[in-house]
């Protein structure tokens, strides 16, 4: 796993170099963001499940959480093709075959399968993710969201949002 993980830090730098995935002001946080990754899917577990990642961008959380979770099938939804482009080169060179890319507006995106979880890293608020998943009719799912601690005292005054604290991450719940 850790050698896949590398891998994917490289053709992220590597990629990054002629087409812009990632912020490279960011790159000085990019290992706390990929063990943040890494700490949401031993959350999730790897077991047989479906998870649905908004806006996936650079692919965090869900090439991580493809990596560490092969059981796991998901579905990495980007609007930007210049960014599923990317993902679908990762999907290749990582040899994901449990990874399905959809270059799609998620307003217009009609899921083939029900997930059981929804990520959405930098994405946007948790009321957008949820107004999504209901235009979508989604069935019951777990909305998990890699957030920080500012965000956590933002969001604590909702009682249908729970938090999962892990190796110092923080993650937002929401069960629908």
């Amino acid at each position: 796993m850790l050698n896949a993980i590398e891998t994917y830090i490289k053709i992220l730098q590597e990629y990054n170099e002629h087409t812009n995935i990632y912020s490279k002001k960011a790159y000085d946080t990019l290992d706390f963001h990929i063990q943040d990754s890494i700490t949401l899917a031993s959350i999730i577990t790897d077991t047989p499940l479906t998870l649905f990642d908004f806006g996936s961008g650079s692919g965090l959380p869900a090439i991580p959480i493809a990596i560490s979770n092969p059981q796991n099938t998901l579905y990495l939804i980007e609007s930007k093709s210049r960014k599923t482009t990317f993902l679908n080169h990762v999907k290749n060179e990582l040899n994901l075959s449990n990874v399905t890319i959809i270059t799609k507006n998620l307003f217009e995106w009609i899921p083939p399968v029900q997930p059981q979880i929804i990520t959405a890293k930098a994405f946007s608020h948790v009321s957008k993710v949820e107004q999504i998943t209901k235009k979508m009719k989604l069935g019951p799912h777990n909305i998990l969201i890699p957030i920080s601690a500012h965000q956590k005292i933002t969001y604590s005054n909702d009682p249908s949002l729970s938090f999962i604290e892990k190796n110092n991450y923080i993650y937002l719940k929401k069960t629908t």
